[in-house]
This record gives structure tokens, C-alpha cells and sequence, in this order.
């Protein structure tokens, strides 16, 4: 081989794999995407058409595992996980794509710098492209930043998806799609189907088997949920004991000892008895008289 031809034949591309399923994806470089390219004038990807084919490049970018954060911190996220396409939820639903930091607190339950985290990992990976950055003005209240959903290239190579311009004056942001390859329909349906479903919040592992706040078990009967804030309960089921229904429902009186197991009842009956009997050993002495 020529010393000329050499080079021409190191820029030959490598064959690209197929696709069989949607956990796999062609060998490619790391997905990042520097601050200068993440405004719309500057972004290599294209404008998404609408929030659920975005949607599918967000699963997409998650399923890769081809992003890693330059900014290495003690805290926060570190990966493209369930939380950033939560995130990505709530912006896919938006239009425009203006959302406010206090508002995706909200909706999303995430602090402020959590929800500044999220933003900046689908700015680093191209799936949005700033239109206008937001400003932070004191005593205005600052204009929040409004976003380009955008779909990164590295999506449409993996997938063979094909894309045309159809208008030549307009920006190559706005390249639509044409086709897609075979290998790629298979992954295609699958994140469609992701794309489908709502991620939610996970529950934590404790709330499920820990018995709600204000509950109590009792021998014989069922859990008692406190149903306000008094410290009434009602039991769920009554046990088998002799006592009668409203036995088992009567209110703790509120001098209750409970460290001593002693209440203002039992001593109440306690008196009555002896009271009661007081009276009548005194009207069988009158009446032996």
C-alpha cells in the first residue's frame, strides 16, 4: 500500500453492528456534549418533533449506559437514571419547553440543586438544547430557561434511523426523519413502549410493611388505626372474649396511667363495689334490729 493511500484507509468507518435488542447499542464514543454546544444554534442533533419521540431517545440514553459526567462531586447524581427521566417527563409535556425550577420541585419532589443536576445531564447527553439560558435578577424574579428538545445523533446512528432536509433554508436542526434500518425496528418498538409508560417515584422498601402511623395491635383484635389527630381509635375486629361491644370500643379516659396499668375506671369501679357494699351490710344490720 502507498504511502497516500495509507491514510485514506484509517478514515475507512467500521463496520457497524446490528441491533437485536433494546439493551444493546453500537459500539460508539462516550455521550457528552460540551456547554458550548448545548444552544440550539449550536447543537449537531435535530428538534424533536413532539415529547413521545423524545421520549424514546431519553430511554434510549439511559438503556446505553454511554454517558459518564465530567463533574465528579460528592453528591448528586452520577449516571442517567429513573430520576432524570422523570425529570424528562414533565419537560416532554411542556410547550414550549419553559420550565420553571420551583415548578419540577414540585412536581418531580426534588430540591433545587437535585432538579439543576437532572437539567444539566440532558443538556450533557444533547437531549436539550438551550433557546434561552434564564436569568436569576434580584427583586424581579428572573426569567426561567426555555429549552429545545432535541434528539442526538448518537440515537439515530445506533437505531439506522435516516433523516432529510426538506426545506434548504431552513436550519439542519430541523431534519426530519425519512426511514429507519431494519436492525433497528426491533429497539425501536421497545422504547416506543417505554416511552409509553409513566416512570414513577419508587415507594420505600419500609412504608409497605410498617404499620401505618398511629397503629397499635391488641390481643384479640385486629390493627387500630388513629383515624384523627385525638387519640381515638376504633379496632378493626373484635376478639372473642366475653366483653361486650361497647366494652371494647369505650375511650381511654384521659388521666390514664399507663406506665402502671391503673386507670381512673378501674378505680371508679373499684370504689362503687366497696361503696356498694358498705350499703348493703348496713341495711341487713338495720334490719336484724
Amino acid at each position: 500500500m502507498s504511502a497516500v493511500a495509507a491514510p485514506a484507509a484509517v478514515m475507512l468507518p467500521a463496520p457497524r453492528r446490528a441491533v437485536d435488542d433494546a439493551d444493546a447499542v453500537a459500539v460508539m464514543p462516550e455521550l457528552f456534549v460540551a456547554e458550548a454546544s448545548q444552544w440550539l444554534s449550536t447543537s449537531s442533533g435535530r428538534i424533536a418533533g413532539e415529547g413521545y419521540s423524545w421520549m424514546q431517545a431519553v430511554h434510549w440514553v439511559a438503556g446505553s449506559g454511554l454517558y459518564q459526567p465530567r463533574r465528579h462531586r460528592s453528591h448528586g447524581p452520577r449516571s442517567f437514571g429513573p430520576t432524570t427521566v422523570r425529570v424528562a417527563q414533565e419537560l416532554a409535556a411542556l410547550s414550549p419547553c419553559r420550565p420553571g425550577i420551583k415548578y419540577l420541585m414540585r412536581r418531580v419532589g426534588l430540591s433545587e440543586r437535585a432538579v439543576q443536576d437532572h437539567l444539566r445531564i440532558l443538556r450533557e447527553t444533547g437531549l436539550l438544547a438551550w433557546i434561552v439560558k434564564g436569568t436569576r435578577v434580584a427583586g424581579d424574579g428572573g426569567q426561567a430557561s426555555e429549552f429545545a428538545r432535541m434528539i442526538p445523533p448518537e440515537f439515530d446512528v445506533a437505531l439506522g434511523i435516516r433523516t432529510v432536509q426538506r426545506d434548504e433554508d431552513a436550519p439542519a436542526n430541523t431534519r426530519a426523519v425519512s426511514g429507519i434500518a431494519e436492525s433497528g425496528r426491533e429497539l425501536i418498538a421497545k422504547l416506543a413502549k417505554k416511552a409509553s409508560r409513566k416512570v414513577r417515584k419508587p415507594r420505600s422498601k419500609t412504608s409497605s410493611k410498617t404499620p401505618a402511623r398511629g397503629a397499635r395491635r391488641g390481643s384479640g383484635q385486629g390493627v387500630v388505626t388513629a383515624v384523627s389527630g385525638e387519640t381515638r381509635c376504633t379496632p378493626m375486629q373484635v376478639g372473642t372474649s366475653g366483653l361486650s361491644p361497647a366494652a371494647t370500643t369505650s375511650l381511654p379516659s384521659e388521666t390514664t396511667d399507663v406506665a402502671s396499668g391503673k386507670s381512673e375506671s378501674s378505680t371508679r369501679r373499684k370504689s362503687g363495689k366497696q361503696a356498694l357494699s358498705s350499703r348493703s351490710c348496713r341495711e341487713v344490720t338495720s334490719s336484724s334490729l
